[in-house]
């Protein structure tokens, strides 16, 4: 905003007084228009070199987060080819091959053949068996690993699966002493 300061001499004395008013209230005017925009200005850079501070500090922790997630995938990457889970099936034999150690399940759409090896856990009732045991038409139950084009099994419990103990009493059969 421009201001136009004027002064007209009328008498010599008063005509000094007023310029020297005016110049006074010209320099307030321009002190105190110049101290609102420093001060805005020192505002302004310590609002910027605080948003630099935060930035610098948050700046490794972001850095570190997309590491992190990084390593994770890396390192679900390396679990799935190392270790693959093992899937629960069960189900009745339909065949069995004692050469080729493999037992064929039923299933809904297609049947599935289950390998056999020496690793492989083979129980009924909970005691150690070998492959001879498992014969068609016995109710098979466990864990294999899908490998390329067959299943590779882990354990295989022969017989139906016995049901769970009840973890409470009946409604009536609370006896109150």
């Amino acid at each position: 905003m421009r201001r136009a300061f004027s002064c007209r001499v009328s008498k010599a004395g008063a005509g000094r007084e007023r310029f020297v008013e005016n110049v006074l209230a010209q320099l307030e005017y321009f002190r105190r228009a110049g101290l609102q925009k420093i001060e805005l200005m020192k505002r302004l850079g310590l609002f910027g070199v605080g948003l630099f501070v935060v930035g610098m500090q948050m700046a490794p922790a972001l850095f570190a987060a997309d590491q992190k997630t990084d390593e994770k995938a890396k390192m679900s990457e390396k679990t799935a080819a190392v270790l693959p889970r093992a899937i629960p099936f069960q189900g009745n034999v339909v065949a069995t091959d004692s050469v080729a150690r493999t037992f064929t399940l039923n299933g809904k759409a297609k049947e599935r053949v289950f390998k056999v090896n020496d690793q492989t856990e083979i129980l009924i009732d909970n005691k150690q068996t070998q492959f001879g045991a498992i014969t068609v038409g016995s109710i098979v139950r466990g864990t294999a690993l899908k490998q390329e084009d067959a299943w590779e099994t882990k354990r295989v419990s022969i017989g139906p699966k016995e049901p769970a103990a009840p973890t409470h009493a009946a409604p009536g059969s609370d006896v109150k002493k």
